[in-house]
């Protein structure tokens, strides 16, 4: 019997077993999804789902709980649960087996055979007597039962069946009975998505927050998931799935997971923004063309679950003071109960709403801030440090007016942003107002985290000495250099004294009283700080 192991698809790439997983049962219900996403007054987004063959296999609970809905296969008990698929033998359909859902959203780096139980293999038998396959024949038809384990085991000990709550909660919503050929390729629509009758518990709900909570028409507001955050946006689970609904071409698996990799972002047309005044039921429609929430992706070691991210605008429409309910809505592909009633509308064709919210209030021509709002860098190279501010909302070019923060971080008038090369490590903060040439105003606040030893400060040192002392007088004496601190004394040579008079960081002004028995030409001078460093001259002392 041949071990599973990838195939090729009709372009000659390789691509896991199992690939289409999660792809048959999403097209299945978001088949007849193609009317308006939400209902009222608002113009929606719509989604046009890709035309799927006749099913070529019946599936059916031979033996335990489980109840058949479509593809999805709900109330499984590992361990009396039988499956039994009933396939046309022009299928092909030579294996049924049960596999985690990893095997739809591994990267290549992950061997599929990794996410299976092989002790669920199942040969399929024809029957000649069978009537039970699509075909309905005697003869047309080929049985396989697969029996579900008391005790799911794969070679890779992240795969779970059913999946861990931590797994439920990123989008790994089930597990999957799938038929393949003699030649280990998939059998399109012969994949069934299983539900456990323990999972009971719904993944946690996702959470939003946004950077701006004000703002004019127009302007961007940048969101993300809530700090924290701990609820994703578990209506993607799969990215094949929502190819397959779009009628587009499902992606390679990427080579890496994470930042620059993975299976990229939910299609905007499952995603709707909708604004609420408060006791208002009809909503303002924005906009979810810049809204991302990036797809599973799991590495062989880590799963990624869903990031959100990205940018919306106000609205026209809006009205200057009130508060709204900006609510981020989420089409749910999954098994799991989403929202049906409330702020996202009514069920689409049996389809609920994932949804998170954040308030935001209007006002009159009001220059946002977008990101970024911090930067990092070490102690070394502070110098190099840069970063350029952003804003939304005005008429024209901004002016960056800074009130406090410099010399240790400058904002220039045009939002560009550099530190001191004698910053040491901490974290600092400029802030400041902005405004245009149409009369537009914000502010601005900027905040830099050093990290790393701090250099220590350079040597002062004597550049020049202005005056000079006479024999039995006293004299003032200026002397001028650079990275002068705090004086703890002033040493002369010659019997003569000083005390300070004065001093800053570039000057120091001493008294300087000489003896009678001084005798006149150069003398030492040497002065001592009180961080310890010394600096050393000279100076005349005439008759």
């Amino acid at each position: 019997m041949k071990m599973i192991r990838r195939s090729k698809d009709q372009h000659g790439r390789r691509r896991p077993l199992l690939s289409a997983l999660g792809a048959s049962a999403a097209a299945s219900v978001l088949v007849l999804a193609s009317t308006s996403l939400i209902a009222g007054s608002a113009s929606a987004q719509t989604v046009t789902p890709h035309a799927t063959s006749t099913a070529p296999c019946t599936v059916t609970v031979a033996a335990g709980t489980g109840q058949v809905a479509g593809n999805f296969i709900v109330g499984v008990s590992a361990g009396t649960t039988q499956i039994k698929l009933d396939c046309n033998v022009a299928s092909q359909a030579a294996l049924a087996i049960e596999a985690s859902l990893f095997t739809s959203i591994s990267s290549s780096n992950v061997i599929p055979t990794g996410e299976v139980d092989t002790s669920t293999l199942s040969q399929f038998a024809p029957s000649a007597t069978d009537t039970g396959c699509p075909a309905a024949t005697a003869g047309s038809c080929e049985i396989a039962t697969v029996a579900v384990p008391a005790a799911y085991t794969a070679a890779d000990p992240n795969a779970a069946c059913p999946p861990t709550q931590a797994q439920i909660n990123a989008g790994v919503y089930g597990c999957a009975i799938a038929a393949v050929t003699s030649a280990d390729v998939p059998v399109p629509g012969a994949e069934f998505l299983l539900q456990y009758a323990v999972q009971t518990t719904n993944p946690n709900a996702p959470t939003i927050a946004a950077v701006q909570s004000t703002g004019s028409v127009g302007s961007e507001i940048n969101i993300s998931d809530a700090a924290g955050n701990t609820g994703y946006w578990w209506g993607n689970a799969t990215q094949v799935g929502q190819a397959l609904a779009t009628g587009t071409p499902a992606q390679a698996p990427p080579s890496s997971c994470g930042t620059g990799g993975g299976y990229g972002n939910v299609p905007s047309t499952f995603l709707n923004v909708l604004w609420y005044a408060a006791g208002s039921a009809t909503p303002i429609l924005g906009s979810a063309a810049g809204v991302t929430i990036s797809n599973d992706c799991y590495s062989g070691t880590t799963l990624s679950p869903p990031v959100l991210g990205g940018v919306t605008t106000v609205p026209a429409g809006v009205t200057v003071g009130t508060t709204y309910a900006v609510y981020l809505c989420e089409l749910n592909l999954t098994p799991y109960q989403g929202t049906t009633t409330g702020p996202c509308g009514p069920a689409v064709q049996g389809l609920g709403w994932i949804e998170a919210s954040f308030n935001f209030t209007p006002a009159a021509k009001v220059i946002s801030q977008n990101l970024p709002e911090a930067g990092s860098a070490t102690v070394s190279t502070a110098a190099s440090f840069s970063a350029q501010l952003a804003t939304s909302g005005n008429s024209g070019t901004v002016t960056f007016t800074q009130t406090t923060g410099a010399p240790t971080v400058t904002v220039s008038s045009s939002g560009a942003v550099t530190l001191s090369s004698t910053i040491s490590a901490g974290t600092y903060t400029a802030t400041g107002t902005t405004s245009d040439t149409a009369g537009d105003t914000g502010t601005f606040a900027f905040s830099v985290t050093l990290t790393g030893s701090t250099p220590p400060p350079p040597a002062p040192a004597i550049r020049r000495v202005v005056g000079h002392a006479v024999v039995r007088g006293v004299a003032i004496i200026r002397i001028y250099g650079v990275y002068f601190t705090k004086v703890k004394s002033v040493v002369l040579g010659g019997g003569s004294s000083a005390r300070v008079r004065g001093e800053n960081p570039h000057v120091i002004v001493i008294a300087v009283y000489t003896s009678a028995h001084a005798r006149k030409g150069r003398i030492p001078l040497v002065i001592h700080f009180v961080s310890g460093k010394v600096c050393r001259g000279s100076l005349s002392i005439l008759n």
